[in-house]
């Protein structure tokens, strides 16, 4: 049972060779698709199972991905330390059935490029969970548990047991497919990298703009803040929020609050203390009346 979730092969660090680089700084890919395979059914034992605050799911794709990782830098121990790090550091959070296409894909940048795919692989990932969760919520969520979920459930009551083992059957072939999906992520990963072999630094430039520009659409959505704040002039009276502030610069508060929580956590301030920090501020300005609930629309 231990090489169903540990491969067979497994060599430790004074075991195994450090990788050397190809002529064009590349490195042999080294993963098998039994490696990735106990990828899967690691992630599928610890999926959402170990939760950090700060980086979501990032614990329970690392848990995935150690030996993985390991076989990949072999004996470099410096390198695994950070490519380890990096995967507890990056966010994730994506439908549990469907992460494992985009975790195998981030697998197969830093097989090939080891510590220079790195930056590649957090931007795929932080620019695609949102949309392939979308895709895995709709198509193994709801349909199976609504649709068929409600179809098996009016049967029964007729006395069919068809409807539930149709329902049970379905979710032991996702299973099924969860146990090995690091495989077609990994492939298409590979795929992408083939496709652009003389395009590299385009691709990391690609996926690093959808990174960001998916950060950025989740200021606007998730970051609100609003001062009810009004210069009074005589009979003039101007809104300093719809007034001054959005005709500027739109949700400019919400930037600034984002800004600097980035620039406290670069500077290495503890997240609690930053939480702790917002609820504070937060408070003493709404008893004063500068910070305040939005209007309904």
């Amino acid at each position: 049972m231990s090489n169903f979730f540990k491969p067979a092969d497994f060599k430790d660090f004074d075991e195994a060779p450090i990788p050397q680089p190809l002529p064009d700084g590349s490195y042999e890919p080294v993963l098998t698709k039994e490696d990735l395979k106990i990828c899967s059914r690691r992630m599928w034992v610890m999926d959402t199972i170990s939760y950090a605050y700060a980086t979501q799911n990032a614990p329970c794709a690392t848990f995935a991905a150690y030996y993985a990782l390991r076989k990949i830098y072999g004996g470099d121990q410096d390198a695994f330390n950070t490519a380890i790090l990096n995967q507890l550091d990056c966010v994730f959070n994506a439908t549990p059935p469907v992460c494992g296409l985009l975790l195998g894909a981030g697998l197969a940048l830093e097989d090939k490029g080891h510590l220079n795919g790195m930056q590649a692989e957090n931007d795929l990932k932080i620019g695609l969970m949102g949309p392939l969760s979308g895709i895995g919520d709709v198509f193994i969520w709801v349909l199976p548990l609504t649709i068929l979920g409600s179809i098996a459930g009016y049967m029964a009551m007729e006395g069919n047991p068809v409807g539930i083992l149709l329902w049970l059957a379905i979710w032991m072939a996702v299973l099924a497919w969860r146990w090995q999906n690091y495989v077609q992520g990994y492939d298409m990963g590979a795929q992408l990298i083939t496709g652009l072999a003389d395009k590299i630094s385009i691709l990391t430039d690609a996926a690093s703009i959808l990174g960001l520009t998916v950060v950025g659409s989740l200021i606007y959505s998730a970051v609100a803040i609003y001062t009810p704040l009004t210069f009074t002039f005589g009979d003039v009276a101007l809104p300093i929020q719809t007034g001054v502030l959005d005709a500027i610069f739109p949700n400019i508060l919400s930037v600034i609050a984002t800004v600097v929580v980035y620039r406290l956590i670069k500077k290495g301030v503890k997240l609690n203390w930053i939480i702790l920090g917002m609820i504070v501020i937060s408070c003493v300005c709404a008893a004063f009346g500068i910070l305040g609930v939005a209007p309904a629309a």
